[in-house]
């Protein structure tokens, strides 16, 4: 009896995977849908696979998992096409095809693209989780340690527009303790919990799609492993959001927690709330205000027991860090993203950060207003209001926007795609005026007042805003004159630019200086701390504190200047270019030095670190200097006894071949023996001839010797003191016959197959 039952739950255990991965449909045919989503998951896959053999690095094991997805990818591209191909079939192939993906897509990105976190919101979360593990509330504690610990410059940090960083976990309780268990169990990557929310959001979405549309399902969220490795961590709360989507109607209560619950892991998620209610009170009419009061009661407690803790434990700390920085009050942060304050900086229109909360509020409005007069026709798409809400948000970033089509996408194969024709054609209650009799004045009543009344709605909110910029254009307060940039450590990019500053207003101001290049609006520090009188002008030098927030040479760049004393804009700079020279090596002097997420340290900017063998905790490179401006130290610590590896440490940077003739200060304290390859050397190669220098305390004088396709030069060095060393590649080069190529690789090399300790150090590499 036992075993029968046991049997019956396992055939409908079966029978349940079946039509989740559609092996019912066994005779019918794919459409077209079908086929499209196949195809494009096999290209995707090719192109991933042979993106890595010609771009990634040579290794055998990486090089056989290309081979392999670009041969399964190659495998569903051409299946797509065959004549006998089944519904069922196609949707098989499409949910491996895109795990095998998406898991390929990660593995590769985590371990090759971005070996270390690379944005404070996941450093955040992690230090959430070390602190609850100690007991402690983490409100209250900066996450400034843990950035220094990971390698995170300024320009990674968030800046307030009085020019101080916040360095404080932003987001709610559920940001981090949803991930604890997951740690529990092993998993002290981030990263791999915040995917596999991602997996259980694709799973979900793939499982609840009709059968016609699995395979193309799940074809938006390709790129979304990329992102997860690069320490976006919003799959968390999308996964809820689609759960919400999921129980809606099945169980509206658990929907409600459950939104509950998203906006407990970020506060964002609050944003559909008064939708959903709209929808609710749509669909249960006959439950009215009732049913409303139940929901976001549910909703409210779901989002305040995981916080409760906290609350009690520092109601101060977290309410300064949850609730605070999202009232109307509270310090604004620097513009930026992808959107609409995006854009408008690029324009040279600067408004304040109140201008998009009311253009965001008033869009909300009306993205309200449509939806409950066309609800029908656009309830399959209310999940993509929020997209456009936060276009119009100060601070757009693209996952404020792009992790809103988990939810959506699941609701458009659920529900179908929007009737728009219903939604515009649909009457509305027009304006009670009595016009005279007249057809003309008839049909302007009753087919064009609600098409009036929308225009006039958006009119009143664009002209309210623009006026803010009317205003600020009619009545300047600050003119702003660039008048030099330059890159007086020749990085590449404009480190220093000179500014002047005139103060229109009729009291003091204190410039504080941001640039904006890219989507991101960064902080650049100032020489002066003294307020600006009114009518008075000043000259300022500003500095970039880092590489990253450098002008790269040649792209167009706005300063924008806040009031430190107020807060307020001033005003922004007209477009300007970053006109420095091209300096033939980037960063000689190896002093300006930036994270890189594919080796998980901080290197020389515009310089490759490229590790070989080597256990990166005890070994590597560090800045040389009392403020790490000074140099490069190499450390390499050979462990691997009597396996003959050879481990080695390499800086390397393409340049001109003209470029390669140097002046190299360097130190090294190992002994040269070339016979078991323990040496510190340079390198000069285009991929087929290789030049190397090899530097020698055992070595006299310069000895040349070629081979038919590289050629080793030994010189001359002393042990354990600093030595100028200078190079002429192009001479040797052609002096071997070889043809001059457009760009070569410099590289400065440590390496050893011996045990022992090996340093050595570089100040600066001077062309010459």
């Amino acid at each position: 009896m036992v075993l029968s039952k046991f049997l019956t739950q396992v055939h409908q255990a079966i029978d349940r995977v079946k039509e989740y991965i559609g092996l019912r449909e066994t005779q019918a045919k794919p459409t077209r849908l079908s086929r499209v989503g196949l195809g494009l998951t096999g290209l995707f896959s090719v192109v991933a696979g042979l993106w890595l053999v010609a771009f990634g690095p040579n290794i055998i094991a990486m090089l056989a998992l290309a081979v392999g997805l670009a041969g399964f990818g190659l495998f569903n591209l051409t299946f797509a096409f065959r004549k006998n191909l089944t519904l069922s079939r196609a949707n098989q192939l499409s949910l491996v095809g895109n795990l095998v993906l998406f898991i390929w897509l990660y593995v590769v990105a985590s371990k090759l693209l971005y070996v270390s976190y690379s944005t404070d919101t996941v450093v955040g979360t992690y230090m959430g989780i070390l602190r609850v593990l100690q007991l402690q509330s983490p409100y209250g504690f900066s996450i400034k340690p843990l950035l220094d610990k990971f390698g995170f410059s300024p320009s990674f940090y968030t800046p307030g527009v009085d020019g101080s960083f916040d360095f404080h976990l932003a987001y709610p309780s559920l940001s981090f303790l949803s991930i604890v268990p997951f740690y529990l169990l092993g998993l002290h990557d981030v990263r791999d919990t915040v995917f596999i929310f991602h997996i259980m959001s694709i799973l979900t979405i793939f499982a609840l799609a009709p059968a016609r549309l699995k395979s193309v399902s799940v074809l938006p969220f390709t790129l979304f492993s990329i992102v997860i490795a690069g320490s976006w961590t919003d799959s968390i709360w999308a996964f809820f959001l689609v759960l919400t989507t999921v129980l809606w109607y099945r169980h509206p209560k658990a929907s409600w927690v459950s939104l509950g619950i998203a906006v407990a892991v970020k506060q964002i998620a609050i944003v559909i709330a008064p939708f959903l209610l709209l929808r609710l009170w749509k669909e249960t009419p006959y439950q009215g205000l009732r049913s409303l009061t139940r929901s976001v009661g549910l909703m409210l407690s779901a989002f305040f027991l995981p916080n409760l803790p906290f609350i009690i434990y520092s109601p101060g700390s977290w309410w300064a860090a949850v609730v605070a920085p999202f009232l109307p009050n509270a310090p604004a942060q620097v513009p930026g993203g992808i959107g609409l304050s995006g854009f408008l900086l690029d324009l040279g229109i600067a408004l304040p950060s109140s201008s998009f909360l009311v253009l965001m509020g008033g869009v909300s409005g009306i993205l309200f207003y449509l939806y409950a007069k066309h609800y029908r026709g656009l309830n399959s798409i209310v999940f993509a209001f929020p997209i456009l809400i936060f276009f119009f948000y100060y601070r757009s970033f693209p996952n404020y926007m792009a992790y809103w089509l988990f939810p959506l996408v699941l609701e458009l194969c659920r529900l179908g795609g929007p009737n728009l024709r219903l939604a515009f054609t649909t009457r509305l209650p027009s304006i009670a005026w009595r016009p005279r009799t007249g057809t003309f004045l008839r049909i302007l009543r009753q087919r064009l007042t609600p098409s009036v009344m929308v225009v006039l709605t958006l009119t009143v909110i664009f002209a309210g805003v623009s006026g803010a910029y009317i205003t600020q254009a009619s009545n300047p307060r600050t003119a702003i004159q660039i008048n030099g940039v330059m890159d007086p450590d020749s990085i590449g990019s404009a480190t220093k630019i000179n500014v002047t500053v005139t103060n229109l207003l009729a009291t003091p101001v204190q410039p504080i200086f941001f640039v904006k290049y890219s989507f991101l609006t960064y902080f650049w520090a100032n020489n002066s701390t003294s307020p600006l009188n009114s009518g008075s002008a000043s000259s300022y030098l500003i500095s970039a504190p880092d590489a990253l927030s450098a002008v790269p040479r040649g792209d167009q760049f706005h300063i924008v200047i806040y009031d430190k004393l107020t807060g307020q804009l001033l005003g922004e700079s007209s477009s300007s270019k970053s006109d420095i020279p091209a300096p033939s090596l980037e960063n000689p002097a190896l002093k300006w030095w930036v994270l890189d997420p594919s080796v998980g340290t901080r290197v020389p900017f515009n310089w490759k670190l490229s590790l070989s063998n080597i256990d990166p905790v005890s070994s590597g490179i560090t800045p040389l200097g009392v403020n790490g401006t000074s140099g490069v130290q190499m450390r390499l610590n050979y462990t691997s006894a009597g396996r003959g590896i050879v481990e080695g440490i390499a800086l390397s940077q393409k340049v001109l071949l003209n470029a390669t003739s140097v002046s190299i200060h360097l130190n090294q304290s190992l002994a040269t023996d070339i016979a078991s390859k323990t040496m510190f050397a340079a390198s000069v190669t285009d991929g087929t001839h290789t030049l190397y220098f090899i530097f020698s305390d055992r070595a006299t004088q310069q000895t040349i010797t070629p081979y038919a396709t590289n050629t080793t030069i030994i010189i001359p060095t002393q042990i354990s003191t600093w030595n100028t060393i200078k190079l002429d590649p192009a001479s040797i080069w052609t002096t071997q016959g070889w043809l001059t190529p457009t760009q070569v690789t410099l590289t400065l090399l440590l390496e050893a197959s011996v045990v022992g300790v090996y340093n050595a150090s570089v100040e600066e590499i001077n062309p010459v």
